[in-house]
This record gives C-alpha cells, structure tokens and sequence, in this order.
C-alpha cells in the first residue's frame, strides 16, 4: 500500500495571523446619537408644547400688534430707565403664566440669554462693559418677550394673524407647508439613518463621512416631495389664496395692546420732555 503524501498549507496560511485591534465603531454612536434626536424633535412636531389658556382671551392679531410694539420699543431705546419699564411690562405678563409655564420659559430664556451673552462678548474689546452689559439687556429683554409670545399663541393662531394684518400669501403658506414638510423629512431622514445601521456590518468610515451621503439624499427626496405635494394641493383646488378671517376685536384686544401703544407714544412725542429718552 503507498502511503499518501504529506500534504502542507500554503506559506500563507502558515504565517501567524497577527492580532488585530478592534476598533470603536464611531459609526453605530453617530448614527444612535443623531437617531436619539430625531426621535426627539419628531415628537415634540406630533405633540407640541400646549399654550397657555386663560380667560382673557386676545385675537391673534393684537398678540402680533404687541409683540411687534414691544420688539421696537426694546431695540429703540438708549435709556437704562427705559429698559427698566420694558421689562416691568414684561414682569406683569409673567404673572399671568401658571407655574409649570413658568417654569419652562426660565429654564429657556437662561438657556437663551446665555448663548446670546456668548454673541455679545466680543464687544467687550470694542466698546467696554457697559455697552457689553446694555446690549445684553436689550437682547434678554427681546428673547423673553419672543418666548412669552410663542407659550401664548399657537402656530395656527399665528397664521390666522399674519392674515388679518394682509400679510402676503406666499409667506403664510410658507410657514404653514414648512410645519408638516419638517416633520416629513425628518421621518425620512430617521427611515435613512436605521437602514444604514442596518446594513453597517464592517467598519466604516469616519461618521462624518456619511453626512454628504444623507443629505444628498434629503435633498433628493425633498424636491420629489415638493414636486408631489404642489400637485396634491392644485388637484385639490389650492389657487395661493387664504380665506380672510373675521375681525374679532374687541374691548379686551383694545385694552391688552393700549400701554404699548401709550409708551410708543411717549416715547416718539413725550419722552424729551421728561428726559427718559
């Protein structure tokens, strides 16, 4: 009987494999992440934050007329004690707000004012601390009215408003598409980032990498959507035109919108000769 011959391994699989270093997927952590925050964001769309409800209701309108009246008033002026009486007014709309509101916008307007001190730094160098400490007043000032107009008045309300001051077409339905296309997208975008993590089995590039690949893909699937959903509103008989709403002002509009109107008043006609300006 022969013997059979001694069968080697090739030399390439005699040579000892070498130990490799696994690598931190950055990949599954960015993905996970970002997906973390789309969960977020699309539930605060699905669920807004509710307004504040009270009896004293406004029109929508003079909640615009106000806000607008009090933003103008804030940037204008140049005097400390003007500023001192724009955020008493402001003090007073606060006291409206029940405690859990309360709550919310003090945590945000830190937040806010924070990042906008970040902003207003740098003119330090510039100007000095005082003009640094007067801008950052004003900006506080700004943002805590802008805040306390968003957890008073709902986005449908704000439509309504924008109309009855004969805001153009274009932009009311603008914001109005720009509510519902924003939740789209970010649904697609979540669908994208899971199927990628699905189908990461080696290592990949670095996360950041993948952040061209997901928005030319955004961008791609918005202006499909654009294109479906402007043939979805004319096959509906949407012609760019918004039905008007009814005046509803009344005493209580009249009355919530007066000490703005009066301090604006003082302030172009009357505050030289009180020596506030």
């Amino acid at each position: 009987m022969i013997p059979n011959p001694k069968t080697e391994l090739p030399n390439w699989l005699q040579r000892p494999t070498p130990p490799t270093k696994i690598r931190r997927r950055y990949s599954r952590q960015f993905l996970a992440h970002n997906q973390r925050r789309l969960r977020h964001l699309l539930r605060r769309l699905a669920q807004p934050a509710p307004v504040v409800t009270s009896n004293w209701h406004l029109s929508a309108q003079a909640k615009l007329l106000r806000l607008g009246l009090m933003l103008g008033l804030i940037a204008s002026v140049q005097s400390p004690s003007w500023l001192w009486l724009l955020g008493l007014m402001l003090g007073i709309q606060l006291m409206l707000l029940p405690p859990r509101q309360l709550r919310y916008f003090g945590r945000h307007w830190l937040l806010d004012c924070l990042v906008a001190g970040l902003v207003v730094l740098p003119s330090y160098w510039l100007a000095g601390p005082t003009t640094v400490l007067f801008f950052g007043l004003k900006t506080s000032l700004m943002l805590g009215q802008a805040l306390h107009f968003r957890l008073t008045t709902p986005f449908a309300a704000i439509l309504t408003g924008l109309k009855a001051w004969h805001c153009p077409n274009v932009i009311i339905m603008t914001l109005a598409i720009a509510m519902i296309y924003l939740r789209m997208l970010g649904q697609y975008l979540l669908q994208t980032t899971e199927a990628m993590d699905l189908r990461l089995v080696a290592p990949a590039r670095h996360p950041y990498h993948l952040i061209g690949a997901l928005f030319g893909n955004l961008y791609l699937k918005s202006y499909t959507y654009a294109l479906e959903l402007y043939a979805a509103m004319e096959a509906r008989g949407f012609n760019g035109q918004y039905v008007k709403a009814t005046a509803t002002n009344r005493w209580r509009d009249y009355l919530a919108v007066s000490p703005s109107l009066l301090l604006m008043g003082l302030w172009l006609f009357g505050g030289h000769y009180f020596g506030i300006n």
